[in-house]
C-alpha cells in the first residue's frame, strides 16, 4: 500500500503593516482554480481602524497583481526574490479614517501541485490579525471532484462542500479568528471518472438541486433573520462594500455618505440600493432630498 507524505510546499503568509493594530471586521478569499494549475485569488479585507501601509509575502511568483481601497489610491511594488514580498503604501493617509475596505486580486501557478495524477491544493491565509468574520471560497476546476478517500485530507474539517453546476466549491465560515491562530486550508481532488453523458446527466440532477436548495433558501431568508456572515457571502462585491458601511454605521446612513466612502458614482449607488431594497435586507427613509439607508432588522440582526 503505497503512501503519500502531502507536504504544503509552498504557503501563503500575509502580514499585515499598520501605524496602528488594525482590528479585521471582515476577511473575504475567493480562489477560482483552472485545469492548468491556475489560482485566481480575490482578497477582501475591512479594517475598522486607520491604515496607511500594507505589507505581505507570498511564497511563490504572483502575477497580474491589483490592489485598490475606498480610500483614495495605493501604490503597490512586487520584488520577487523566490518569495513574492508586496509593498502597498496609501496615497492620502489623512483620509484613513473610518472603515477601510481593500481588495487585492493577484495569479499564482504556486498554490497546486500534481500528486499521482491528484491535484493539492494549500494555501495559509493567517492575517496576524484578530478577525471578526471570514469566508473562505475554494471554486475547483471544471471536471474535478474530491473523492470519499480524499474527503479526509480535507483541512480544516468544518468546511461545506457545494456545487454551481459546474464546479465543486469548498467552503469556510469562520467567527472570531486570533492573530496566532491559524489558517490554512487544503484539499486534494482529482478528475472525475464518470462518461460524458453521465457527466450530463449528474449535471441536470446537480442543476435542479440547485434550484430546489435556492428556493428553500429563499424561503428561509425571506422569512428569518439570518447570520451576518451568510447574507454578505451571497451579495456581489458593491452590495457587500455598502452593507458593511451601513453596519459600521449602526444600521443607519446617509446615501450621500455611501457615495463618498465608496468612491462609486450616484448612479451605481443607486443601483446598488435597490437591489439591497429588493432584497428585502435595507429599506429607504427620504427626508426632503437626502435618501436614509436603514437595516431591516426584523430580518438581519446585527
Amino acid at each position: 500500500m503505497k503512501r503519500f507524505v502531502l507536504i504544503p510546499f509552498l504557503i501563503t503568509s500575509l502580514l499585515l503593516s499598520v501605524n496602528v493594530f488594525a482590528h479585521v471586521q471582515n476577511y473575504y478569499e475567493d480562489i477560482t482554480l483552472d485545469d492548468t494549475g491556475k489560482s485566481l485569488v480575490k482578497l477582501a479585507i475591512t479594517i475598522s481602524q486607520p491604515i496607511t501601509n500594507l505589507k505581505f509575502l507570498i511564497f511563490g511568483e504572483v502575477n497580474d497583481f491589483h490592489a485598490s481601497s475606498n480610500k483614495g489610491s495605493i501604490n503597490c511594488s512586487v520584488r520577487l526574490e523566490g518569495i513574492s514580498y508586496v509593498d502597498c503604501t496609501f496615497q492620502s493617509p489623512e483620509e484613513m479614517v473610518g472603515l477601510s475596505m481593500i481588495d487585492i486580486n493577484f495569479t499564482t501557478f504556486d498554490f497546486v501541485k500534481v500528486l499521482n495524477k491528484k491535484f493539492y491544493f494549500t494555501a495559509d491565509l493567517n492575517l496576524n490579525q484578530n478577525i471578526d468574520s471570514a469566508s473562505i471560497f475554494v471554486r475547483l476546476p471544471e471536471g474535478m471532484i474530491v473523492g470519499e478517500n480524499e474527503t479526509k485530507l480535507i483541512f480544516p474539517e468544518n468546511s461545506t462542500m457545494v456545487s454551481d453546476g459546474r464546479r465543486i466549491i469548498m467552503v469556510w465560515y469562520l467567527a472570531n479568528v486570533k492573530a496566532n491562530e491559524s489558517l490554512r486550508f487544503q484539499i486534494l481532488y482529482e478528475r472525475t471518472p464518470l462518461s460524458p453523458l453521465f457527466q450530463f446527466r449528474l449535471r441536470d440532477f446537480v442543476v435542479f438541486g440547485i434550484a430546489a436548495a435556492a428556493a428553500s433558501g429563499f424561503i428561509y431568508i425571506r422569512y428569518f433573520r439570518k447570520p451576518q456572515k451568510l447574507i454578505l457571502s451571497v451579495l456581489d462585491d458593491y452590495e457587500r462594500k455598502v452593507m458593511n458601511l451601513i453596519i459600521a454605521s449602526e444600521g443607519v446612513i446617509d446615501q450621500k455618505k455611501v457615495v463618498k466612502e465608496t468612491n462609486l458614482s450616484k448612479a451605481k449607488v443607486s443601483r446598488v440600493v435597490k437591489s439591497l431594497v429588493e432584497r428585502g435586507l435595507i429599506e429607504i427613509e427620504r427626508l426632503g432630498r437626502r435618501n436614509k439607508l436603514k437595516l431591516i432588522k426584523k430580518k438581519f440582526k446585527i
